[in-house]
């Protein structure tokens, strides 16, 4: 999905992951998580990340219309790639955080080289366009996934990974804006 992210809000992430304006403690539920996020925890991160959560569980719904349960967000990752950053083949539901369902990437900026997407089994590569999304399933080996070596610059990326187990969803991250 082509500008998924306003310029504005992704500059904003990016500044705020590198150099963030304030820090708050995570809540008490984030212990129970697998893995930590590259975002602070504050007022102006959580509003933005919070209206393209709710952007990309409605597209997510939208592409997968055969789902039964609504879709909403597990969690929010940020990550700034630096040269040689890369991501191992792997899925996104892996143990203890078996229900996450699907993920989406969101690119914040595309002033580097290398970290591409690749589907190894479909075959398939994604050069990151700034401002651009990603959505796909997050379980089995069909969707196995990984990023090529960052070459040079810093990647900049949203990542968000939805579940349809109500008890699972953030609750910073969902209901209404």
């Amino acid at each position: 999905v082509d500008n998924f992210i306003s310029p504005e809000d992704a500059q904003t992430l990016m500044d705020e992951m590198i150099n963030p304006s304030e820090r708050n403690p995570y809540p008490e539920y984030y212990n129970k998580r697998f893995g930590g996020t590259g975002l602070p925890y504050n007022d102006k991160v959580n509003k933005i990340v919070k209206h393209y959560a709710i952007k990309a569980n409605k597209i997510m719904q939208d592409l997968n219309p055969e789902e039964e349960k609504e879709i909403k967000m597990f969690k929010a990752f940020g990550c700034v790639w630096n040269p040689g950053g890369f991501g191992g083949i792997h899925v996104d539901d892996q143990d203890p955080e078996m229900f996450i369902d699907y993920s989406s990437v969101v690119y914040l900026n595309d002033e580097f080289t290398g970290g591409e997407i690749f589907f190894p089994v479909l075959d398939f590569e994604y050069k990151p366009k700034k401002y651009s999304a990603v959505f796909f399933i997050s379980n089995g080996d069909r969707w196995k996934h990984g990023i090529t070596p960052v070459e040079s610059g810093k990647r900049g990326t949203l990542l968000f990974m939805h579940t349809i187990t109500p008890e699972e969803v953030d609750p910073d991250l969902d209901g209404e804006e």
